[in-house]
């Protein structure tokens, strides 16, 4: 094993777990080029300060609870953050391993195979450890509380170690059998955006999970809250300086750490050596070729399900459907999950509030067609095919109106059917206000959707690397952060503002009349100026 080579690797190979920072580096080259700038240590630095920024914001979580009272609690925020950190550490693995598409490269170099997969491995730590952190001051918390301040530095040290392994292992594993599965198929860019996205829901839901448990305790005694189910394995951490030479201990700590070394040795075994000939020799299945045969239908039809299909597969892309459809609900989500636990209805809510839960709907379209989702990024997407298209006897015209109405479709889906399952069915609202509100609410995605689709097509750029240099033109995070406030403040106060005021003067149903028709007039102007603005202008 050649260190120096590992190193040297590792610096290239941690570029690709964090394709957003490697990104925002080369921003501030191009501001300041006689700066010199190392992208490596940036992205490690950066992976520092999230490390020691999660292992302190939590900790406030562990100050109420004595957890040498509460095993429940200590296992379950372990396994929570275990799940996290696995999922991210299975991107992360994920990215470097298969999407950096490089081992050819190295094949033919004087590098063995153990050496690039170690590599590879350690490159992903700063990823994977980010959500282990947490962790890192429950136990030292816990452990402080069941034996003293000795004990506690020392089975903190022994125990986080132990943990980090147990989630890097697991989702190497896991990353071999998927990965390995995902560049044999011939669809791997969908799968692997589907599966990259399912993964940052899924470290997010455990997030949102965790917090809704932690609202319930907010306010109680450490002494009256009741201590959650024990959960197998993650005990495991409890138990070993609680009791180290119990039953539970054995099962739940020793048995798993034997298995975890024979786990680590299949990989210094199987995978370590193999990764060249494993990588190199995956390739796609051929699909079968069907003859061609006459069809009489329509080529106009056929035509439209082939552009159809393109559209689609521009989008294939887990950082843009995070961008779009997660981010603009966990800020939502965060705020009503603590309501809902609470047993919080909206069902005695008048009939006459339809103009509110348009403007409602309005203020939370707003925030659903950013610079950062579809509609913001949708024709830089096309890349190269932007001038192929151009080049084509089509009408290009109504090629970009074909897909503006195809991206708003799936901008305003997803959203449409979360808000409808929440409002009906969580917070029991009224049918005519629930119709009003997804109004507003596919109304507004469609009217400022088409101003970030003409933003979109002024600072057209068909060079990008990462889809996050698109989300960056011309301050777009900026933007879509002054967006949200304005939406959330003014819209909100607006809202909050026309309640008081039904209220006090008994007009509710005028006011939100009144409302209704200032909002039909508003977007009515607006869609008159962007089709003489924008779509006449757009040439064939």
């Amino acid at each position: 094993m050649n260190w120096s080579t590992v190193r040297e690797l590792v610096k290239i190979n941690i570029l690709y777990s964090n394709p957003q920072t490697v990104t925002a580096v080369k921003r501030k080259q191009e501001k300041n080029p006689r700066k010199n700038f190392s992208t490596y240590k940036s992205v490690i630095r950066q992976q520092i300060f999230l490390s020691l920024f999660f292992a302190v914001i939590y900790i406030f979580m562990y100050a109420n609870l004595n957890f040498k009272h509460y095993p429940g609690y200590f296992s379950f925020y372990t396994a929570i953050f275990f799940i996290m950190a696995t999922l991210n550490a299975f991107s992360a693995m994920y990215s470097i391993f298969y999407e950096s598409d490089d081992v050819k490269l190295y094949a033919h170099l004087p590098i063995k195979s153990s050496e690039l997969y170690l590599a590879k491995v350690i490159s992903s730590f700063g990823m994977g450890v980010t959500f282990l952190m947490p962790l890192l001051s429950l136990f030292f918390i816990a452990y402080w509380q069941m034996a003293g301040l000795f004990v506690a530095i020392i089975a903190t040290v022994i125990v986080f170690g132990i943990l980090f392994t147990a989630s890097t292992v697991l989702a190497l594993y896991v990353n071999s059998l998927v990965g390995g599965l995902i560049v044999r198929s011939n669809h791997r860019k969908l799968i692997s955006t589907v599966l990259m996205s399912l993964s940052t829901i899924g470290a997010v839901g455990t997030i949102l999970y965790m917090n809704v448990v932690n609202s319930k305790n907010i306010g109680s005694d450490s002494l009256t809250i009741p201590d959650r189910p024990i959960i197998p394995y993650f005990r495991g951490f409890y138990d070993v300086v609680n009791a180290p030479f119990s039953l539970a201990a054995l099962l739940n700590f020793y048995l798993p750490l034997v298995v975890l070394l024979g786990l680590m040795i299949g990989l210094v075994k199987w995978a370590m050596p193999n990764y060249y000939q494993s990588t190199l020799y995956a390739s796609p299945k051929k699909a079968k070729t069907k003859k061609q045969t006459k069809k009489t239908s329509k080529s106009s039809a056929s035509l439209t399900k082939m552009m159809l299909h393109h559209h689609l597969s521009t989008l294939q892309n887990a950082t843009l459907l995070t961008q779009t459809y997660v981010m603009p609900l966990i800020y939502v989500v965060v705020f009503l999950t603590p309501m809902l636990t609470n047993g919080f209805t909206l069902a005695k809510v008048s009939t006459d509030y339809f103009g509110i839960a348009l403007l409602v709907g309005v203020i939370l379209g707003t925030t659903c067609a950013m610079p950062t989702t579809l509609l913001g990024v949708g024709i830089s997407l096309e890349k190269e095919n932007y001038n192929f298209l151009r080049s084509l006897p089509l009408n290009f015209k109504a090629f970009l109106v074909q897909k503006f109405v195809v991206l708003a479709g799936l901008q305003a889906l997803v959203p449409a059917c979360v808000y409808l399952v929440v409002g009906l069915v969580f917070l029991q609202l009224n049918v005519l206000l629930m119709l009003a509100f997804l109004v507003g609410l596919c109304a507004m995605i469609v009217v400022q959707g088409q101003l970030m689709y003409w933003r979109d097509y002024r600072n057209l750029n068909l060079l990008w690397q990462d889809v996050t240099q698109l989300f960056n033109r011309h301050s777009g995070q900026w933007l879509a952060f002054a967006i949200m406030m304005a939406a959330y403040l003014l819209g909100g106060g607006l809202a909050v503002g026309l309640v008081i005021l039904g209220n006090i003067t008994q007009q509710i149903l005028l006011i939100n009349m009144t409302l209704s028709i200032v909002l039909l007039v508003l977007a009515l102007i607006s869609q008159i100026l962007i089709s003489h603005k924008f779509w006449k202008k757009i040439s064939h």
